[in-house]
């Protein structure tokens, strides 16, 4: 399953030339952050709704919230944006390719209060044979929301248990927020939801919980946000504010659960009743020993083909200012 594409990193290094030169001080990065969120349950949304960045002098500006993945990577690793969303494996991915971007605090991690990861299958399937098991997924179409996510590598773990490979399903890109009705309607046989999605399948009555990631990996972080490493480095005060800010919401929101509902359910449109209580790692720092975890089963899967990747090359806590470094 090797991925490392030198036509993409040639591109990349193209795009570099151009845009790095901005983000070592320049007048658009010293503006505000731009920031580009997915819609789930993040602290960045709460962070500014409650002025925890105005407190640490931070302006931020959230410039989407539907890209995400590898695109989101790209324009934050190319200068078009200072920050994004990604799971742990294409953070990984990305720096592989020579992206500058590094993980800087938590923004979903499994762990025994909650999954977030959470996979669903109808009680019947279209031909009558109900699906029990990761087993009966042969042959079956299985919606994911991106390629190379943590939810699409949760799935090639579950499969590879249960004795099967990637090749034998069909992944069908579909969005959080389409899922679960792409599944009542037979589009597919399977799907991955996480917060705030979750609560709402689990009251449909003909929908059936397969397995959640604390089954597949158990107690660990997969989701991170991510900076430009470039623009942090050069605008140290700002990312730290950044960050900082991010930790400190994330803080509030363990002590004030009804209350981020409502920023959340704004941020995302799910309706409020439907939204959990969540809960992120101790000042939302990055759990060093969970991305080398991710790093080694990356490169144990054949996933990465270099050496000389590490852990501090796409992961860190020290722009944030809540944890000692």
């Amino acid at each position: 399953m090797k991925r490392i594409f030198i036509g993409a990193l040639i591109f990349i290094a193209g795009v570099l030339i151009v845009t790095l030169s901005n983000l070592s001080g320049g007048k658009e990065a010293k503006g505000s952050v731009r920031y580009i969120g997915l819609k789930v349950y993040d602290p960045v949304y709460v962070a500014k709704d409650k002025g925890f960045f105005e407190k640490r002098g931070v302006s931020v500006e959230i410039t989407d919230t539907v890209a995400g993945g590898p695109t989101a990577l790209q324009a934050v690793g190319g200068g078009n944006a200072e920050s994004c969303v990604s799971s742990v494996m294409a953070i990984i991915n990305a720096r592989a390719q020579g992206l500058p971007v590094i993980g800087v605090s938590d923004l979903q991690s499994a762990i025994k209060v909650q999954a977030l990861e959470e996979f669903f299958v109808l009680d019947d399937s279209a031909d009558n044979r109900p699906i029990t098991s990761v087993a009966d997924l042969r042959g079956k179409k299985i919606a994911i929301n991106l390629v190379k996510s943590s939810f699409h590598y949760t799935w090639l773990m579950a499969l590879d248990k249960a004795g099967l490979s990637g090749e034998d399903v069909e992944f069908v890109i579909l969005p959080f927020d389409q899922q679960e009705l792409a599944l009542i309607n037979g589009q597919v046989d399977a799907i991955g939801l996480m917060q705030p999605y979750i609560l709402h399948a689990k009251e449909q009555p003909n929908v059936r919980l397969l397995f959640d990631a604390l089954d597949i990996f158990g107690e660990k972080q997969f989701s991170m946000h991510v900076v430009n490493s470039v623009w942090a480095d050069n605008n140290k005060a700002q990312a730290e504010g950044f960050v900082t800010a991010i930790a400190e919401a994330a803080a509030w929101i363990e002590n004030n659960q009804a209350e981020a509902k409502q920023v959340i359910s704004k941020y995302t449109g799910v309706d409020v009743k439907y939204i959990e209580d969540y809960y992120y790692q101790e000042n939302c720092a990055v759990i060093m020993g969970d991305a080398q975890y991710w790093l080694d089963y990356m490169r144990g899967n054949g996933d990465l083909a270099n050496d000389w990747l590490s852990v501090s090359d796409f992961a860190t806590n020290r722009f944030n200012l809540k944890v000692g470094n």
